[in-house]
């Protein structure tokens, strides 16, 4: 206040005039204004990019998920497939054995009629 007491004295403007000093003081009043709202929005900009990036990595992370399920899901159809064939495998493989059986049989049975004809 001493500077507006300087400038008034007793109503009258002494050295300035009072449209200077009223934008003097505007002008002060908008450059700290101005730098509170920088401040502010560099500050709400970070936390955004963290936002964002939190959001990206959140995507990718469930992306990852939704991926390993999948490919746990394949592994357990094929394991379950091999499962399957293998079972099949070894019914064939005794099945085949009872046929060489049979015809080992039948070959004897021949060699024998033939033999006997």
């Amino acid at each position: 206040m001493p500077l507006l007491q300087a400038v008034y004295e007793k109503g009258r403007a002494k050295d300035m005039d009072v449209g200077i000093i009223v934008a003097i003081v505007g002008g002060a009043v908008s450059v700290i204004t101005g730098v509170i709202g920088y401040v502010s929005g560099k500050g709400k900009d970070k936390v955004t990019e963290r936002e964002l990036l939190s959001k990206d990595e959140q995507v990718f992370r469930a992306e990852m998920r939704q991926e390993m399920k999948d490919s746990k899901d394949e592994v357990k159809r094929l394991s379950d497939e091999i499962t399957v064939l293998r079972r099949e495998n070894m019914e064939l493989i005794t099945e085949n054995r009872l046929l060489n059986k049979k015809v080992e049989e039948l070959v004897e049975r021949l060699t024998r009629q033939g033999g006997n004809a």
